[in-house]
């Protein structure tokens, strides 16, 4: 009896040893894996898919999807593994079904170039002989991950010509309604595409990514699916950025997509009001770096219908003048021919209704105005030679028009940042908009809604 008890003993304590021995190799494994990730996300690596391996990671396989828009350029794909013992084995599939790559490995990494087909890929990740281990699949090129929404709180409105909007938008509803006013979010793809796939997949990136503030703020969020259609040299036909061209062009489902997303606010008010929902208030806008110019553009073609406006890495605010020392500024340098866009002169009295608040980087290199989808060259010498050959130069005379055009207006520009936002800029912006919709509801003296 005691020697039964004694192998016990021996047999439960090697288990323990072994079973230390295996969160000691899944925490080692897990620390490479990151530290991968994040060297491959600085190297230019802009999807990555990462996942414990292993019965004592995730038994059975791992998965994941993406969308390739056409176009024909090369993707570089690289594949990770870190395991304690057996291969996991990495096989990509096409649109077609069709084996597109395939590795197997027990430790270290392999990379592939190669154009991949439009359309929908899926990743498995086999690692049926793998007791612990981490994988990595890293994608360098254009590519969209749809985002996993609720239908019960988000949905796809279609394309409605005859309400005047040629491009699908969808629509979240938070689950508590506190202001009537409608959260807008232009969508930002990248790079040029007008592939739905595509362009739904990065409106549903963005409408998941921004319905914790819109669940926050208490205000339903609209997200466009506008496209980016791809460019001639020196076109000026940027949708997302709301440029000069975009403004011009005669082609029906490109042709005024400021125009459009009114109708789009139009549409979703009226379905909202079908389910007993108040949204009859003015807009709250948020973008970043190209919807940042996007929704600075808006604000400034439409103020009649905005609240408050968020944007970032903007390269050049509007102008809120039409001139300066007799030189016009044109749209979207300054506002001195906004009447032909809007049928009316401008009016910088009503500027002052909206509440701005405009942010970069102070380490933000990205300078749409050495871009000429962006600017003309025409524009971009105005802006270079008036206000500056950087952003960074620029943004005091941004402050100062701002400020001397009497704007209740924040040009704000964050020490250390990059083009991206953090953490406290997101609650910055956030406090922005909270306040700004307390601050409607004083001035109307109305009730919050319930």
């Amino acid at each position: 009896m005691k020697t039964l008890h004694l192998i016990l003993l021996v047999f439960c304590s090697v288990c323990l040893v072994a079973q230390a021995a295996v969160q000691a190799d899944v925490a080692s494994f897990r620390q490479h894996a990151q530290q991968r990730n994040q060297e491959l996300n600085k190297a230019g690596y802009n999807f990555d898919f990462r996942c414990g391996v292993g019965k004592y990671e995730k038994p059975g396989n791992a998965h994941c999807a993406f969308v390739v828009p056409s176009g024909g350029a090369e993707q570089q794909l690289l594949f990770w593994v870190e395991t304690n013992g057996g291969e996991a084995r990495f096989l990509l599939v096409g649109p077609d079904e069709r084996e597109v790559v395939s590795w197997s490995g027990k430790h270290g990494e392999q990379v592939v170039v190669q154009s991949l087909r439009p359309g929908k890929h899926r990743l498995e990740i086999d690692s049926t002989g793998v007791d612990a281990g981490q994988a990595l699949f890293c994608l360098k090129g254009n590519v969209v991950v749809a985002a996993d929404l609720d239908p019960r709180r988000f949905q796809e409105i279609p394309a409605s010509s005859a309400d005047g909007f040629y491009w699908p938008y969808i629509l979240f509803i938070p689950e508590h309604i506190k202001y009537p006013s409608l959260f807008v979010v232009p969508n930002n793809t990248g790079f040029a595409t007008e592939d739905m796939d595509v362009l739904r997949g990065a409106a549903s990136n963005d409408i998941k990514r921004e319905a914790e503030l819109a669940e926050r703020l208490g205000c339903p969020l609209l997200v466009p699916m506008f496209p980016r259609p791809p460019m001639k040299e020196n076109d000026n036909l940027y949708l997302h950025a709301l440029s000069r061209e975009s403004m011009l062009t005669t082609v029906v489902a490109w042709k005024r997509v400021d125009l459009q997303l009114l109708q789009m606010v139009r549409n979703a008010q009226l379905l909202l009001g079908s389910r007993g929902i108040r949204s009859d208030g003015k807009l709250l806008l948020w973008g970043f770096s190209a919807a940042g110019s996007f929704v600075n553009r808006f604000a400034v073609l439409h103020p009649e219908h905005v609240l408050a406006v968020a944007g970032g890495g903007v390269g050049w605010p509007i102008a809120p003048v039409g001139e300066i020392e007799q030189e016009r500024l044109r749209y979207p340098v300054g506002c001195s021919d906004l009447e032909t866009f809007t049928g009316k002169p401008f009016d910088p009295v009503a500027l002052r209704a909206v509440k701005w608040f405009l942010f970069r980087g102070g380490d933000d290199g990205n300078d749409p105005v050495r871009f000429r989808d962006c600017y003309s060259e025409t524009d971009a010498e105005v802006i270079r030679r008036r206000f500056g050959q950087t952003p960074i130069a620029r943004w005091p005379q941004a402050q100062r028009l701002y400020s001397d055009a009497q704007l209740n207006a924040q040009l704000v520009l964050y020490p250390g940042v990059g083009h991206t936002w953090t953490p406290a800029i997101r609650e910055d912006i956030a406090q922005f908009f909270e306040k700004s919709l307390w601050e409607a509801i004083v001035e109307k003296n109305e009730p919050l809604s319930k």
